[in-house]
C-alpha cells in the first residue's frame, strides 16, 4: 500500500532540488521556466500532502499544478524558438482551480474534473516534446515525450476512475497494486523528466558550440576551416555521380581604402553587409564562405560553369547596386569575382578549383575591378 502523502512530500523534496540544479546549471532559454515549473509543482505537492489543512488549498494546489505544466509547455517551445504567451499560465490556473473552488465538497467530481483536465494539458506537453526539432536529439524526446505521456494517462485513469468511486479521496490517498504503482511511477516521471529536460539543454549547447566552431564571428558565414572540413567530400560525391560543381571567389575592392578612410568599424559594416547581400541572392543549398580577410567563396554545387559565371555577374550587380549604412553616411562598394569549375577531364581536388578561382580573381583585379573573370570551366560539364 502506498501512502499517497509520503510520496507525495518525497517527490515536493526533489522537485525543489532539481529546481535549484537547472537555476544553477541550465542557461539556454527555458531553463528558467522548468525551473519556476518545478518549484509549482513542489508548491502543489506540499498542499495536496495536508500538511496545509486549510480546504481551500486544494483549488490552489490544482492552479499550481496547471502553471507548472504551461511553464513546460513554454520552456519546450522555447526550445523550438516558438514563445508561449504568459497569458496561458493564468488562464490554465484559473480553468482548474476556479471550478475546483465551485465544486465544494464534491470530492469525487474534484478529483475527476482535476486529473481530466490536467491530463489534457500534460498531454499537450507531450505533443511538444514530440515535435522539438534539431537539434533535439531522439533520446531527450523519448524522455520527455515518455514522462509526459505516463503523467497524462495516469491522471485520465485516476480522473474517471475518481468519477465512479464511492471514496475517491481514501482510495487516492492509499492506493494498493497496480494504483498503487502507477501513482509511483507518475512520481518517478516527474523526477526523470528534468534529466530529459536537462539532456535537451546539452543538445543544445553542443550544436551551439559546433555553429560557433564552424562561422565566422564577424559575418555569421561559414568560416575557411569549417568549409574546407566538408569540401573533398563534396567533390568526391560530386565526381562519383558526374555532377557539375563551381566556386565563385568574391572580393571586396579597395577594403584596406575604405578601413582608412572611414575607420575599422566601417569596414566591418561593409563586410556584413556583402555577406548578407550574398547570402540573400543565392539557393539554400549554396554556400557562402568567409575566406580571407575581404574575400568570400560561393560554393555552387549542381551548377556548371557557365551558370556561374552568370550567378558572380549578378553578384556582382547585386553588390553594387546596394548603398551600405555607415556612421555619418553611406557607402557603395563594388566587387571583383573569379570563377572556377570541376573538370570533367579526370580526378581532382577542391584546392585545385579554388586555385583556379583565385587566379581568375587575380586577372580581374589586373583587369581593373568591379568585373567577372572564369577560367577553366570545364568542357562537357560546360556545354
Amino acid at each position: 500500500m502506498i501512502h499517497l502523502a509520503s510520496l507525495l512530500l518525497f517527490t515536493a523534496v526533489a522537485d525543489v532540488a532539481l529546481a535549484a540544479v537547472v537555476a544553477l546549471a541550465a542557461s539556454a532559454p527555458g531553463a528558467a521556466a522548468w525551473s519556476g515549473g518545478l518549484a509549482f509543482r513542489a508548491l502543489a505537492l506540499v498542499l495536496l500532502s495536508g500538511v496545509v489543512g486549510d480546504p481551500g488549498a486544494v483549488p490552489i494546489a490544482a492552479g499550481c499544478l496547471a502553471v507548472s505544466i504551461t511553464l513546460q509547455c513554454a520552456c519546450l517551445a522555447a526550445a523550438a524558438e516558438h514563445e508561449l504567451p504568459g497569458w496561458m499560465h493564468a488562464a490554465a490556473a484559473g480553468a482548474v482551480a476556479l471550478p475546483v473552488a465551485l465544486l465544494g465538497s464534491d470530492s469525487a467530481t474534484r478529483l475527476s474534473f482535476a486529473g481530466l483536465v490536467l491530463g489534457t494539458f500534460l498531454a499537450g506537453a507531450a505533443v511538444l516534446a514530440l515535435r522539438l526539432p534539431h537539434p533535439a536529439g531522439w533520446r531527450s524526446r523519448s524522455i520527455l515525450t515518455g514522462c509526459l505521456s505516463l503523467a497524462a494517462a495516469t491522471f485520465f485513469v485516476r480522473g474517471i476512475a475518481a468519477a465512479g468511486s464511492g471514496d475517491a479521496v481514501g482510495t487516492l490517498m492509499h492506493a494498493e497494486g497496480l494504483a498503487g504503482a502507477a501513482v509511483v511511477m507518475v512520481s518517478v516521471a516527474a523526477i526523470v523528466s528534468t534529466s530529459g529536460f536537462l539532456m535537451l539543454q546539452k543538445e543544445h549547447a553542443d550544436a551551439r558550440a559546433a555553429w560557433l566552431a564552424a562561422t565566422d564571428s564577424l559575418t555569421g558565414v561559414m568560416n575557411r576551416r569549417a568549409f574546407h572540413d566538408i569540401a573533398e567530400g563534396e567533390m568526391a560525391r560530386a565526381q562519383r555521380n558526374g555532377l557539375p560543381l563551381s566556386v565563385v571567389l568574391v572580393d571586396l575592392d579597395l577594403l584596406a581604402d575604405i578601413n582608412e578612410r572611414h575607420g575599422q568599424a566601417a569596414g566591418d559594416r561593409v563586410l556584413q553587409a556583402t555577406a548578407r547581400l550574398l547570402c540573400a541572392a543565392l539557393r539554400k543549398e549554396d554556400r557562402v564562405v568567409r575566406y580571407a580577410g575581404g574575400q568570400f567563396l560561393v560554393f555552387l554545387p549542381l551548377v556548371p560553369g557557365p551558370n556561374a559565371v552568370i550567378v558572380a555577374g549578378r553578384l556582382r550587380r547585386i553588390v553594387a547596386g546596394a548603398c551600405i549604412a555607415i556612421e555619418g553616411g553611406e557607402l557603395s562598394i563594388t566587387v571583383s569575382a573569379g570563377v572556377a569549375a570541376r573538370l570533367d577531364e579526370g580526378p581532382e581536388s577542391m584546392d585545385a578549383v579554388i586555385s583556379r578561382a583565385q587566379e581568375a580573381l587575380a586577372l580581374a583585379k589586373r583587369r581593373g575591378r568591379d568585373r567577372v573573370v572564369a577560367l577553366s570551366l570545364g568542357r562537357s560539364i560546360a556545354a
